[in-house]
């Protein structure tokens, strides 16, 4: 089974734009809770399989989805 991946989010409109562009791409993910430990920015995140990543970043640079590179 491959690794999940947290994608953290710089807004909540950000984490919405993101899930409705993976959506669309139907890109399989998982809207979760923003670990304390990892953020306290945004409230919610999105986890994506580690193959998908890539996909998924390449998506969100093409659409203006802001999210944190430096947490990933």
């Amino acid at each position: 089974m491959p690794q999940a991946v947290v994608i953290v989010f710089k807004s909540t409109h950000d984490v919405i734009k993101a899930k409705s562009e993976l959506e669309k791409a139907c890109i399989p993910h998982e809207l979760i809770p923003t670990p304390k430990e990892i953020s306290s920015e945004c409230g919610m995140s999105l986890r994506v399989e580690e193959p998908l990543l890539g996909r998924a970043l390449e998506l969100f640079q093409s659409t203006g989805v802001r999210y944190r590179d430096d947490l990933l």
